[in-house]
């Protein structure tokens, strides 16, 4: 006994052997293009859903997980489960420039363009060298172990 599936294939067949052979190339040139259509659509879909993904990953490792630790760890800034030990520490943040008219030259790095040197800006100012134009902050994060 036939199932739908074999049926529906037979009945395929069948008709493409009734259609002529240039007809038969439509035919799957549209099937090709249709495949081409839904793969493109797929492939968009799970691009999108990657970047939602990280977005939301960024979330919880930035803010959600720092707030839980810092409202239920202890005095020290840790925070043990069944399965991981959070532990809060602070450590310097990403280098802002605050006014470009103010960064001294050695801090800027001429390739085609002038651009500021971060990180070279960021480890003078990590060692308490006052650099005019800069500011950082001590920002939390949590360390998993």
């Amino acid at each position: 006994m036939a199932t739908d599936i074999e049926k529906l294939f037979a009945d395929i067949t069948n008709g493409l052997d009734l259609l002529k052979p240039q007809q038969v190339e439509i035919v799957a040139a549209h099937f090709y293009r249709q495949q081409v259509e839904a793969l493109t659509k797929e492939i968009q879909r799970l691009k999108t859903r990657r970047r939602a993904t990280n977005s939301l990953k960024d979330y919880f490792n930035k803010t959600l997980i720092p707030m839980v630790v810092e409202e239920l760890g202890d005095d020290n800034g840790v925070y043990e489960t069944d399965t991981a030990r959070y532990k809060l520490y602070e450590t310097f943040g990403p280098v802002a420039v605050v006014d470009d008219g103010l960064i001294p030259d050695e801090y800027k790095v001429v390739k085609m363009t002038e651009s500021i040197d971060k990180k070279k800006a960021r480890k003078d100012l990590t060692q308490g060298v006052d650099v005019p134009g800069f500011f950082i902050e001590k920002v939390k994060r949590v360390r998993r172990s």
